[in-house]
């Protein structure tokens, strides 16, 4: 009788309903498609020598945007050899909306030039190449700013120890209708 007892009891525990947890819904990120503008303006003293505009349209939200763009330069390291050096900028910027409805954008900027010494002025393509011992600038920054709509703020300000010349970052964010 006891075992009979005991069997009812298990079997009555198994035909109580089962309450489960409820599961949190996932966070859902919100994309909305943003365009990003980056200038790195050069200024010697107060005189403008170069601006550089760069666009990443991407996802705030969503994933990082890359941008690479520049040149491999032939850097000689023997009597008949060379090996290749990348040059130009690296972009990467990662958006993502606040509940205030500005942006936090965190950005990475990677800088490289080339500097011939007998000509003390940076190289361009179609330039006769006559140094053999060039210079390679390079200029490396992370941060994040906090920007609304329409907005342009400026991410960064640096001076070349070299040159004394001024790197200024500028950002822009708009969002795409």
């Amino acid at each position: 009788m006891r075992k009979h007892a005991a069997m009812a009891g298990i079997l009555a525990l198994l035909a109580l309903p089962v309450f489960a947890q409820e599961k949190s819904a996932p966070e859902v990120r919100r994309e909305i498609p943003v365009k990003i503008q980056v200038v790195l303006t050069e200024f010697d003293g107060t005189q403008k020598i170069s601006s550089l505009p760069y666009t990443l349209n991407m996802l705030a939200g969503g994933r990082t945007a890359h941008l690479r763009f520049g040149v491999k330069v032939p850097i000689q390291v023997g009597s008949s050899t060379y090996t290749y050096q990348d040059v130009g900028t690296n972009l990467d910027a990662e958006a993502d909306l606040r509940e205030d409805g500005a942006y936090r954008l965190d950005l990475k900027v990677n800088r490289s030039s080339v500097t011939i010494p007998d000509k003390g002025t940076d190289w361009k393509p179609g330039q006769s190449y006559t140094s053999t011992e060039p210079l390679i600038r390079s200029f490396s920054d992370e941060f994040t700013v906090v920007v609304k709509d329409g907005q342009t703020v400026q991410g960064t300000s640096a001076v070349d120890p070299v040159t004394g010349h001024i790197l200024k970052v500028d950002v822009t964010l708009n969002t795409l209708k």
